[in-house]
């Protein structure tokens, strides 16, 4: 609630305090502090993210609880050794969900969050898309997937490059690059680079355990980090958010630079009762521990208050802002045959993945009489034509198995369904 120490003397304090060797969750501050060893400029570029966002933030603050919903494109690199680690489709869908739910505040245990918290829990108005043009302007999943022969490549220098064994980033001014691979066994789930702080810039984005991609899967049997928030916890360090103790070894002289998240000495764990104190917050609603900045399990977390709200769209309107301007899940000038509609709520289609019949239902008045409904597969071309009703069941069950797109017209909506 309170800078008490200046950002870059706590940066100093990186070269100062050892590396923790126990096994950790995240690793975004250790990695953090691993760029700035190798290119101390990146301390200036955060002093500069950080006036930046002071200054936006003193400039929006009346608008927190209200601004337009944004769409921000991803793309998911599969990066696997054997099969276990090269998840599914439809487990990768899950995770989009999970995160659309929980920046929009409609995660199905926001009802959990203490009544302590829940004035400034925020819908973030932040969605997410798989890419639906890769960086040649050809319709893509927003998946790749590489084979590799390099044990535990996501706790390496090794995933961000091709020539070794991962995966070369997509240009990362237009595409949040997620990969998602093998860190190996010692406790750690995943981590992020905030905004001016990848070293290279093409290791800018987020790095995850196949285990904890997703609810589904490998997912399924990772409690208590089963219900994809690891994901939501990277993408907020992505967008230039702290961990509730601070950016490095915490106590009460740090912060996260967030004006409405209660200070706290350092990383909760399990799911504690209501209120919860620590040596900072020991009196009142306690400590945030229900934070999706915080440690607790997934089942735990249920909110982004306000406050981070603003320094994400901050980030948004500053060093992320080129990926406002992507068209990666828009329309694309090389793939002129397609329109990819930024909403979906025109149609329902279910269920999704299909494997015989795919039902839809259209919810929105479009002139059902004049239009085609078509099923569009990654390559452009229109698999199946019907005419468009109300509500409508299409045999499916001698599609190949894979993703494809829903259309009108023969132009595919932004609209992902899988046949099983």
């Amino acid at each position: 609630m309170k800078v008490i120490l200046n950002y870059l003397f706590l940066l100093g304090l990186f070269f100062i305090l050892p590396i923790q060797t126990a096994a950790q969750q995240c690793r975004t501050s250790e990695i953090r502090k691993n760029n700035i060893g190798k290119n101390p400029l990146i301390i200036d570029e955060i002093k500069r993210i950080n006036t930046f966002t002071d200054a936006w933030i003193k400039e929006n603050t009346l608008l927190s609880s209200t601004r337009s919903i944004v769409t921000l494109p991803i793309v998911i690199h599969v990066i696997w050794k054997n099969s276990a680690q090269n998840i599914s489709d439809a487990q990768i869908l899950t995770q989009i969900e999970v995160l659309n739910d929980d920046f929009r505040k409609k995660n199905s245990n926001f009802s959990d969050t203490p009544s302590g918290f829940r004035p400034i829990a925020a819908d973030v108005e932040i969605e997410f898309c798989l890419a639906s043009f890769d960086p040649s302007g050809n319709p893509t999943t927003g998946i790749t997937r590489t084979q590799t022969q390099v044990n535990g490549i996501g706790n390496s220098e090794l995933f961000y490059k091709t020539s070794s064994g991962g995966i070369n980033a997509w240009d990362i001014s237009k595409y949040i690059n997620i990969w998602v691979c093998d860190l190996g066994d010692d406790g750690l789930l995943g981590f992020a680079t905030p905004p001016g702080t990848a070293e290279p810039a093409n290791s800018d984005g987020l790095v995850i355990g196949y285990q904890f991609f997703g609810t589904i899967g490998t997912a399924a049997n990772s409690f208590p980090n089963d219900l994809g928030r690891t994901v939501t916890h990277e993408m907020g360090h992505y967008l230039n958010l702290e961990h509730l103790w601070g950016p490095d070894q915490g106590g009460c002289d740090e912060d996260d630079f967030v004006s409405d998240t209660p200070l706290q000495d350092w990383e909760s764990e399990e799911c504690p009762n209501f209120p919860f104190f620590d040596d900072c917050s020991f009196s009142g609603i306690g400590i945030n521990f229900n934070n999706y900045m915080d440690y607790t399990d997934d089942e735990c977390m249920t909110m982004f208050t306000m406050g981070q709200k603003l320094r994400m769209h901050a980030a948004l309107n500053g060093p992320r802002a080129s990926l406002l301007n992507s068209n990666a899940c828009s329309l694309s000038s090389s793939s002129a045959d397609y329109i990819m509609e930024a909403s979906t709520s025109i149609l329902k289609t279910f269920p999704n993945p299909a494997k015989d019949f795919l039902n839809i239902e259209i919810l929105e008045n479009i002139l059902i009489d004049k239009n085609i409904i078509t099923i569009i597969d990654i390559n452009g071309k229109t698999i199946i034509s019907e005419k468009m009703q109300q509500k409508m069941k299409i045999d499916v069950s001698k599609l190949n198995p894979g993703i494809y797109f829903l259309g009108i017209n023969n132009k595919a909506l932004h609209k992902v369904i899988i046949l099983e």
